[in-house]
């Protein structure tokens, strides 16, 4: 195995331009990937406590599709309930035994979406679409060898010898993960402004302030322009008063955040689609816009990291809901987001690290490995984080098991 190191790299903070955004907590596609992956995180853990191996099963397709709510000061209601698509396929029987995880998976859901949306309750704000399949992916002539071949019974094992993973995981597809070390100054304040107005401490000193939070930051030299926005709870908003009165207790908060950056010439728009002559605010009933017709996919949002740099390197490949065991682009993309942590941390100099599978070769084989970087780097250094995390590759698993990465 080879690993190239090159020379080829600008940070986006030394560059004159920068363009950095983020779907915040209760944004549709935000939630749409969280979900996705705890439903897989969850379908993991049953399986490999119940049968001893992770069984193969994606639910990267996962959507959630908007409802419609009437809001008003001081309340609102669903007319029309939102729709979860929990779309993708799942393992469901090994030999024998049927593998009952439906009610599992959809009870997990009910908890998420009424932690995370107010005023919410799932069994009537919510119909959820089953489609669920187990077909094989590999299209083989249906003779008596392609049927007995352990490929063909991936999805439907006859015990977990027809399942590589559950010795030597192989690739499952032809794919790259990318990532890069570190954060820019700019990228920390987009995640520290939105992670603050979000987080679980705010709700409770704000009970008003919503969670479908979006930012876009544009830097021009030492110039930031700041576009947030972010609803207000109708339950706890019974005027334009009082909505204008909570518009300037974010803008201080958020212009606080401000201050403590290296960020000196910094100018803040806040909620642009207002218009209070005209009583058009950004209220919501649940917090989020997926009241409101919006509609949240997986991997339309945010890249892992949890922002959408548009000067950095990343695959359109979505992460949540995928298989922790045997995934490369899932897989790759994390072990390559520790690999140029690890040489950041080590040698201080900022790094990019993209790693390449085939389909069928072994995970701890990439096809091809990039270690690019703006200096000169030790290179045995490299070579030895690169082969000793492509070694441990289960670690990483483990790691996606307890939601250790920013994957949204």
């Amino acid at each position: 195995m080879k690993i190239n190191i090159i020379h080829d790299i600008k940070s986006p903070a030394d560059s004159d331009f920068e363009i950095v955004e983020r779907k915040g907590r209760g944004h549709p596609d935000t939630l749409s990937d969280r979900l996705a992956e705890l439903l897989s995180r969850t379908y993991s853990k049953f399986t490999r406590d119940k049968y001893g191996a992770i069984l193969r099963h994606q639910f990267d397709k996962l959507s959630i599709m908007g409802g419609k709510c009437d809001v008003r000061f001081g309340g609102g209601s669903f007319k029309s309930p939102i729709r979860l698509l929990i779309n993708g396929r799942a393992t469901p029987r090994i030999g024998d035994e049927i593998i009952n995880f439906q009610d599992l998976l959809i009870n997990t859901a009910a908890k998420f979406l009424e932690k995370e949306l107010r005023n919410f309750n799932f069994l009537t704000d919510c119909r959820v679409i089953w489609e669920n399949t187990s077909n094989s992916t590999r299209g083989m002539i249906e003779g008596v060898n392609g049927g007995n071949s352990a490929i063909h019974h991936r999805f439907h094992p006859r015990s977990l010898k027809d399942l590589p993973e559950s010795s030597k995981p192989i690739s499952n597809d032809t794919a790259v993960g990318c990532s890069w070390a570190p954060f820019t100054p700019l990228e920390k304040l987009v995640l520290d402004i939105e992670q603050t107005l979000t987080s679980d401490e705010m709700w409770v000193k704000y009970p008003w302030m919503g969670s479908d939070c979006k930012i876009m930051a544009c830097r021009i030299k030492e110039k930031v322009n700041l576009t947030v926005s972010i609803p207000q709870l109708s339950t706890h908003v019974d005027s334009v008063s009082g909505y204008k009165d909570n518009y300037n207790t974010t803008l201080a908060l958020t212009n606080k955040i401000i201050e403590d950056s290296q960020f000196k010439n910094v100018s803040v728009t806040l909620n642009p689609g207002d218009n209070t002559d005209k009583e058009m605010l950004y209220i919501r009933l649940t917090g989020s816009c997926i009241e409101s017709g919006d509609e949240g996919q997986v991997s339309r949002g945010n890249r892992l990291g949890g922002v959408i740099s548009s000067c950095r390197p990343f695959s359109i490949e979505g992460l949540s809901g995928k298989n922790p065991s045997y995934h490369a682009g899932k897989i790759y993309s994390v072990a390559a987001w520790d690999i140029a942590r690890q040489i950041f941390e080590q040698q201080k100099v900022p790094c990019e690290v993209f790693i390449t599978s085939q389909i069928d070769r072994p995970l701890d084989d990439p096809a091809f490995i990039v270690v690019n970087s703006n200096k000169s780097i030790d290179e045995k250094k490299v070579q030895k984080i690169v082969m000793e995390k492509l070694a441990n590759l289960r670690e990483v698993t483990d790691k996606l098991l307890e939601g250790e990465y920013p994957l949204v």
